[in-house]
């Protein structure tokens, strides 16, 4: 049986047939075809950064202009919300507010002197007012509110057997301070220096308590 190849093409395809007995088988060859690359998958786009808001500036202190300058627009909206949530103040506890680390003006500074205890015709109490006022660049006030520093004195009589024997004077100096608690501001004091006098009737008492006085503003005006 002689058998004759045929070859011709179909759509692209080369396609061979050989003829036996008058029937044609098809073989199909396929050329490859180049498989078509896939596009890379883009980066994953990054999270939004942090913007400036009202919030921020009630909260941070931060405005707009300086929002970036800060570095915050690196945060995230995610970190800024922590940053917030962190810097607000608890209601729960007292916003206490001083002058600034503990520093006192460079002009004239306001001194709020008490004198309680054994002192029936406040001749005690006028005495050190009088020192104090005469310090330099120094006014005595009556109101916390309004003074720089405190200076609180204690008059104790010491007795025996109910006969007196003596005087003592107990000072401390303070800080005028302000706390907030729920909306409520009251006024506050962080302590300073305290000491004892002996002799609380005694004529040095008040030079003594004012030239105290005096060595601590002096001390506080040059930091």
């Amino acid at each position: 049986m002689r058998r004759i190849a045929l070859l011709w093409q179909v759509s692209g395809v080369v396609v061979a047939g050989v003829v036996m007995s008058g029937q044609v088988g098809l073989a199909q060859q396929a050329t490859t075809q180049p498989t078509a690359t896939k596009p890379k998958s883009k980066t994953a786009v990054k999270p939004g950064m942090a913007v400036w808001s009202p919030d921020v500036q009630k909260t941070l202190g931060v405005t707009a202009e300086n929002f970036n300058a800060e570095g915050l627009n690196k945060l995230t909206p995610a970190q800024l919300t922590a940053l917030l949530i962190s810097a607000r103040p608890d209601p729960r506890k007292g916003l206490l507010t001083c002058p600034a680390s503990g520093a006192i003006p460079a002009g004239r500074v306001k001194v709020l002197v008490t004198v309680a205890g054994d002192d029936p015709t406040g001749a005690i109490a006028a005495a050190i007012r009088q020192a104090v006022a005469s310090l330099n660049a120094v006014d005595v006030v009556d109101s916390a509110s309004t003074a720089d520093r405190a200076l609180h004195v204690v008059v104790q009589e010491q007795t025996v057997n109910k006969r007196t024997i003596g005087f003592t004077a107990s000072y401390l100096t303070a800080t005028p301070c302000s706390e907030e608690i729920g909306g409520r501001k009251t006024d506050v004091e962080l302590k300073g220096t305290l000491g004892t006098y002996s002799n609380a009737k005694g004529p040095g008492l008040a030079k003594d308590l004012a030239a105290m006085l005096d060595q601590e503003l002096q001390e506080l005006r040059t930091k």
